[in-house]
């Protein structure tokens, strides 16, 4: 029997994992969103279902609440008024913010509980589509749930990885890093990039490209500390008090990033055994004081 499938939120995460589902050959009922009209949107996207009101969320089999983090808590207690959860139903956020206990509102004997976190970038609809398939998916959930949070993830066609425990906050500021800081990063180089001048901006972003592909594929091959090159793990803290000077002419804000992401490759550098002479000249050429 397909699964009965209903979602809260009819934003980007909503919107791509409703076709994502309908695709897998799931019953999307419909979604749930602040508006009708949004939540009609959302259905066009997804190509099938309704808009739907909270309180009919009770014939989903599973119901996926995906809204910002910031809202989370307060939808979650206004489902919990509306639609007391079917009997043996599954409701899961897709928050990488949040564990279980935001979701103790909607806890009675019979309704499972549950967490899947889809680890990957959601452009907007003008974007895009997301590549979900073979990313990874953090599932959280009690024995109860782990079955069909496992199976969810498959019909996405996602990677199921169980989570922990822990910190929530600090696995999703390591998300956030990952993806938006490299996003970040990959902007500020095509800054730097653009104004040395030197080469053509299509062979700029190739450069980029091939450097920042590299350095990812030398550190999942080798630890990050061993996969570190560059002036500061060779202690040339002259080039880096250079390389900052020529920033902070062209823009201050790209020298103080240059700055963080070296200060960081300095605690590399010193776990990989560089002497502490060399990393001391370092670490006085990336003082704040210098400029």
């Amino acid at each position: 029997m397909a699964i009965r499938l209903a979602i809260l939120g009819p934003g980007n995460v909503g919107r791509a994992l409703g076709r994502c589902f309908v695709e897998a050959g799931v019953d999307l009922l419909g979604f749930v969103g602040r508006n009708d009209q949004s939540a009609a949107l959302a259905v066009a996207f997804a190509g099938r279902g309704r808009v739907l009101q909270l309180h009919e969320l009770v014939f989903a089999h599973v119901v996926v609440i995906a809204v910002p983090d910031p809202l989370l808590p307060e939808i979650v207690r206004a489902a919990a008024a509306a639609a007391p959860g079917r009997s043996c139903s599954l409701w899961l956020h897709t928050s990488g913010r949040y564990d279980l206990e935001v979701l103790m509102p909607l806890r009675n004997g019979t309704v499972r509980l549950g967490a899947l976190h889809p680890v990957a970038p959601f452009p907007d609809a003008a974007s895009g589509m997301p590549k979900l398939a073979g990313r990874p998916a953090l599932l959280l959930g009690d024995a109860r749930a782990r079955r069909l949070l496992e199976r969810l993830a498959v019909l996405l066609g996602m990677q199921p990885m169980h989570s922990s425990g822990g910190d929530r906050l600090l696995y999703h500021a390591a998300c956030a890093l990952a993806a938006n800081g490299l996003t970040a990063l990959r902007a500020a180089v095509d800054r730097v990039f653009a104004e040395s001048c030197v080469l053509r901006p299509q062979d700029a972003e190739q450069l980029a490209q091939a450097l920042m592909s590299a350095g990812l594929q030398a550190c999942q091959e080798r630890g990050a500390y061993k996969a570190l090159s560059g002036p500061v793990v060779r202690g040339d803290a002259k080039t880096v008090a250079m390389h900052r000077a020529a920033l902070h002419k062209v823009a201050p804000d790209l020298d103080s990033v240059y700055r963080a992401l070296m200060s960081q490759a300095l605690l590399l550098a010193s776990a990989r055994g560089v002497p502490e002479h060399m990393l001391s000249a370092v670490r006085a050429a990336l003082s704040p004081e210098l400029h």
